[in-house]
């Protein structure tokens, strides 16, 4: 192995390539969309450009799983993804090009329930992507101080003085800032 060449074509004929030597260990607590879209943010902007595929498609598939983790993404866009990933694959003038859909091919086929999950149930089952992530107040443990009202960005929070207080869901910009300020643990994320 001392003696093998480092360009993309030998390493393929090796079953390797650029940066395979790597080893990511995951578990339950890692978003398998959020980690393909990590790898394709870093792999669009490796691409150099020269063929239409590679930047375009990696482009493309970096949106539609940014869209996914934003709690945006539809099914078609799940199909889409897979189709674009292909093509990408295929068309791809080199290999970074050619591998460039691996992460996202790789995660499909194996975790396709996940980003199902995403799209179907509005869920991220890792609990990790803040687009589906809800706050809620303790009835029990507010003491109705007022600090998360004032801290809240836009406004979602609501009560009276020395009463519970309540998030509205559909206005919440799912910051954490209530819960930073809460004194009382009275403010849950699920």
């Amino acid at each position: 192995l001392l003696d093998q060449p480092l360009d993309y074509d030998s390493l393929q004929a090796a079953g390797a390539m650029v940066g395979s030597g790597g080893l990511v260990v995951m578990d339950e607590d890692n978003c398998i969309v959020e980690v393909a879209r990590f790898f394709m943010h870093f792999i669009q902007n490796e691409s150099c450009g020269k063929c239409v595929a590679c930047r375009e498609g990696t482009k493309q598939m970096l949106a539609l799983l940014q869209k996914v983790v934003d709690g945006r993404g539809t099914v078609d866009d799940i199909d889409l993804l897979e189709e674009l990933a292909l093509i990408v694959k295929d068309a791809s003038l080199c290999m970074l090009g050619k591998t460039a859909a691996n992460p996202v091919l790789t995660t499909l086929r194996y975790f396709r329930e996940e980003y199902m999950a995403h799209v179907r149930d509005r869920r991220c089952p890792a609990h990790n992507c803040q687009a589906f992530k809800e706050y809620f107040i303790s009835a029990e443990l507010c003491k109705g101080c007022g600090r998360c009202v004032k801290v809240c960005p836009v406004g979602a929070i609501s009560g009276a003085v020395k009463q519970p207080h309540v998030i509205d869901q559909a206005v919440c910009a799912r910051c954490g800032a209530c819960i930073a300020t809460c004194k009382f643990a009275a403010i849950e994320e699920r």
